[in-house]
C-alpha cells in the first residue's frame, strides 16, 4: 500500500520534476550567459530560436596540426604587373597656378607638399590634387613606356585615381610564357589566378635578349622593374604582390562546398523582440562569445575584452560612424547579412576576373563571390566573420551572435578573392574608403564613394617591406582623420616582416587568447601596438567541449552541429576562427564605440584608445606559454612562461567603461 501511494505521489510530481530539469538547464545557460533567470535581459535559449540562428561550425583542433599553420608561404607577386608612382606633389604648384590660384598658395604647396592641401576647402583641395594627379599620372605614362620601350618589350599602361599608374606586360611577351605560366598555377589548385614567387634580392642579367624576355613572364617583371627603378622618374615602382587574409584551417576531412556561397534557410529567422538599448545581448550564441567578456569579476574571460561593461552603460555605437572593411566582401545571402541595416553600398575592386571569380571587374557589388585557392579548399567567407565581429550584423535580434557595435555602419570594400588580393587593388581600396579618389569600372564608369570611412579595418598581409603604394595611400588617408587598423600577421614571427604592419600610421594589432596571453601564432615585436581577442581553435581553456576560437558570421557546409544537443547538421552561418584578422575587428568595432560615444575623430580617437581602453603591459611585453612557442624567452630559469614584445597592453573597453558609471 505504502509502495502504491509512493507510485502515485511520482506520476503526480513527475510533470513538475521535468519542468524543474528544464528550468535546471536554463539556469545552466543563464550562468554560462551571466543571467539567472530567463526572464532577465539576456541570450535567448537555445531551444527558443530557429535551427539557422544557431546551428555553427568549429572544433577543436589536433595539436599535432598546429605546426603547419606556422609554415611560411612563398612571397608571391602577380605576373607582369607592376606599380609605378606618379610623383604628385612636385605637380601640386603648377596645378594650383594653372587654376588661377593665390601665388602664396602655389610656393605653400611646394614647400610642404600634400600636408599644405588640408589647409584647403576641401573642394578646392580636391580640384588641385586631381589636376595635379593628372598632369603627374601623364609624365608618368610617358616616361614608363619610354623606360619599356628601350628595354625592348610592350607594356599596356593604366592610370589609377590617385597617381598610381601599372603597367602590363602580359601583352609582351609570347602566348607560350603566359600558358606556361597558366600552367603552373593550375597545377596548384584549381580556379588558381598565374602567380609567380618574387624575391628581391633575384636581379635582371646585365646582358639579356629580347627571346628571353619574350619567352619568361617572370624575368621580364624582374627586368622591367629594375630599370624602371633606374630611370628615378618615379616616386616608387615595386611589383604588384599578392596579399593574403591569413585565413588557415586544418586540412579538410570532408567535401568541400563547391559553391561560391551558401543560400539562405528558406525562411530567415525574423526577431519580433523589440531590441533594447543596450546590456547583455539576446543573440543565442552570445554565450559562446568568450571575446566580448569581463577579464575578471563575474561571467569573465581572462582574454575578453570588455565590451559588455560599454553595452551596459548603454554604449552601443552610433550609424554616423563608419567602417570600412578591406577584406573578401560580404556573404550578402547570409541571413545575419541579408538587408541588415548596418552595411551600406560598398564596392568590388578585383579588376582581374579570374581572381574575382564573379566573370567581370570593378564594380558596385561587394558581393563575396568566393575565395577558394584549390580544389580541396571551401570559400573563407572571411570578410563576413571580420564584419560581423565589428558589427555588420543586427545584435540583440535574438539571431546567431553579437557583434562588438551595435549601432554601426560598415562599407565592405571587396579586394581580396581566389588565392590573395592584388596590391594594387588595395590600394585603390584604401584611396576609395577615405574618400580620396573614386575608382573606375570596365565600362569607364566612375564609382565615387559618398561615405567616406572614419575607421579603416585591414585583416591582410604580404610578406614584404610596407609597398611604397601602400603607404602613400595610408598616409592621405591618415591626413583625412582615418584611422586605419591592421593584423599583424599570423607566422609567430617578426611584425616587421609583414605588410601592413610594418607600415607607418596604423594601429598594429596582435592576437590574444582565451587565457589572456599572447596566441601562440601571432606576429610580435615594436610594430605591434596592442592585443585584442584572436582565439586559439587548439584550445579549450574553459573546458565547455568548444574551441577557444572567436564566433562570428561565416557560411560553411563543413563540420557544422546544433549546440543545443551536438547534433549535425547540413549547413551552417557560424563559425569559430583564430587569428590576427579576427582581432583587428575588435580594435575597429572598441574605436567605433568610442568615437560613438566621445564624437572624437582621427589622432583624437585613437590616443582615446590608448589611453582609456588598454591594459597596459609591463615593459610592452605579452606573455605566451613556453611550450607553444619555439622561440620566446622565458620570464625566468625555468619559467613555463614566457614574453614577446606585443605592444602596449591588452584592449579592454571596461576601463573605458568606468567613467562612464552613473
Amino acid at each position: 500500500m505504502a509502495q502504491r501511494r509512493w507510485s502515485l505521489a511520482a506520476l503526480a510530481l513527475a510533470p513538475i520534476l521535468t519542468l524543474g530539469a528544464c528550468d535546471q538547464l536554463r539556469d545552466v545557460w543563464g550562468r554560462m550567459t551571466g543571467q539567472t533567470h530567463v526572464e532577465e535581459p539576456g541570450p535567448a535559449p537555445l531551444d527558443d530560436v530557429p535551427l539557422a540562428a544557431r546551428a555553427l561550425s568549429g572544433a577543436i583542433q589536433p595539436q599535432a596540426e598546429m605546426a603547419a599553420i606556422l609554415a611560411p608561404d612563398p612571397v608571391l607577386i602577380a605576373p607582369g604587373q607592376i606599380l609605378v608612382g606618379a610623383r604628385v606633389e612636385r605637380e601640386l604648384s603648377d596645378a594650383a597656378s594653372d587654376m588661377g590660384l593665390a601665388t602664396s598658395l602655389a610656393r605653400s604647396l611646394r614647400a610642404d607638399g600634400i600636408e599644405a592641401l588640408e589647409r584647403l576647402p576641401d573642394e578646392v583641395a580636391t580640384q588641385v590634387r586631381v589636376r595635379a594627379e593628372t598632369e603627374a599620372a601623364s609624365i608618368a605614362t610617358n616616361a614608363a613606356q619610354d623606360t619599356l620601350r628601350r628595354l625592348g618589350i610592350n607594356g599596356d599602361i593604366t592610370v589609377r585615381p590617385g597617381g598610381v599608374v601599372t603597367v602590363d606586360l602580359t601583352s609582351g611577351v609570347s602566348p607560350t610564357a603566359l600558358r606556361r605560366n597558366k600552367q603552373i598555377a593550375a597545377e596548384s589548385g584549381e580556379r588558381a589566378p598565374a602567380a609567380i614567387e618574387w624575391s628581391p634580392a633575384d636581379r635582371c642579367p646585365r646582358i639579356i635578349s629580347q627571346a628571353q624576355l619574350e619567352n619568361d613572364i617572370a624575368l621580364a617583371t624582374r627586368c622591367a622593374i629594375q630599370r624602371l627603378a633606374q630611370s628615378g622618374d618615379f616616386e616608387f615602382v615595386e611589383p604588384n604582390y599578392i596579399a593574403d587574409s591569413g585565413f588557415t584551417r586544418p586540412p579538410r576531412r570532408d567535401q568541400p562546398s563547391t559553391t561560391a556561397s551558401q543560400p539562405p534557410p528558406a525562411t530567415p529567422p525574423v526577431s519580433t523582440t523589440p531590441m533594447p538599448i543596450g546590456g547583455v545581448p539576446n543573440d543565442p550564441l552570445y554565450a559562446l562569445q568568450w571575446n566580448y567578456r569581463a577579464r575578471s569579476g563575474p561571467n569573465s574571460s581572462p582574454g575578453g575584452a570588455g565590451f559588455v561593461a560599454f553595452w551596459e552603460a548603454h554604449q552601443i555605437g552610433a550609424r554616423n560612424v563608419r567602417v570600412a572593411v578591406l577584406d573578401t566582401g560580404l556573404d550578402l545571402s547570409h541571413p545575419d547579412m541579408h538587408d541588415a541595416a548596418n552595411v551600406v553600398t560598398g564596392v568590388d575592386l578585383i579588376t582581374n576576373p579570374e581572381r574575382g571569380g564573379d566573370g567581370d571587374g570593378v564594380d558596385a557589388d561587394p558581393n563575396d563571390a568566393g575565395d577558394r585557392c584549390g580544389a580541396v579548399t571551401e570559400n573563407s567567407f572571411h570578410g563576413t566573420h571580420v564584419a560581423g565581429t565589428i558589427g555588420a550584423a543586427a545584435t540583440n535580434d535574438r539571431i546567431g551572435v553579437a557583434g562588438g557595435a551595435w549601432n554601426v555602419t560598415i562599407i565592405p570594400v571587396r579586394v581580396l578573392g581566389h588565392c590573395g588580393g592584388e596590391l594594387a587593388d588595395i590600394v585603390s581600396g584604401i584611396r576609395w574608403a577615405a574618400g580620396l579618389a573614386p575608382v573606375v569600372t570596365a565600362a569607364n564608369q566612375q564609382i565615387v564613394n559618398q561615405t567616406q570611412a572614419d575607421i579603416i579595418n585591414m585583416s591582410l598581409t604580404i610578406q614584404a617591406p610596407c609597398p611604397a603604394s601602400m603607404q602613400a595611400a595610408i598616409d592621405a588617408a591618415v591626413a583625412r582623420k582615418v584611422i586605419v587598423v591592421v593584423a599583424a600577421g599570423n607566422k609567430a614571427n617578426r611584425a616587421a616582416l609583414y605588410a601592413p604592419a610594418n607600415c607607418n600610421n596604423v594601429i598594429v594589432v596582435g592576437a590574444g587568447d582565451a587565457r589572456g596571453d599572447l596566441a601562440f601564432y601571432s606576429n610580435f615585436g615594436p610594430e605591434v601596438d596592442l592585443i585584442a581577442p584572436g582565439g586559439d581553435v587548439f584550445a579549450d581553456s574553459d573546458s565547455d567541449g568548444r574551441p577557444d576560437g572567436i564566433l562570428s558570421t561565416r557560411a560553411t557546409q563543413s563540420g557544422c552541429y546544433d549546440p543545443l544537443n551536438s547534433s549535425s547538421t547540413e549547413r551552417c552561418y557560424y563559425s569559430f576562427l583564430q587569428g590576427t584578422s579576427m582581432a583587428a575587428p575588435h580594435v575597429s568595432a572598441a574605436l567605433a564605440l568610442l568615437a560613438a560615444q566621445t564624437g572624437l575623430r582621427g589622432r583624437d580617437l585613437e590616443n582615446a584608445l590608448f589611453t582609456r581602453a588598454v591594459s597596459p603591459f609591463a615593459a610592452h611585453f605579452g606573455e605566451i606559454e613556453c611550450a607553444r612557442s619555439a622561440n620566446a624567452t622565458p620570464l625566468a630559469f625555468g619559467s613555463s612562461t614566457c614574453a614577446r614584445q606585443s605592444g602596449r597592453g591588452r584592449l579592454d573597453l571596461a576601463l573605458a567603461a568606468q567613467s562612464l558609471a552613473p
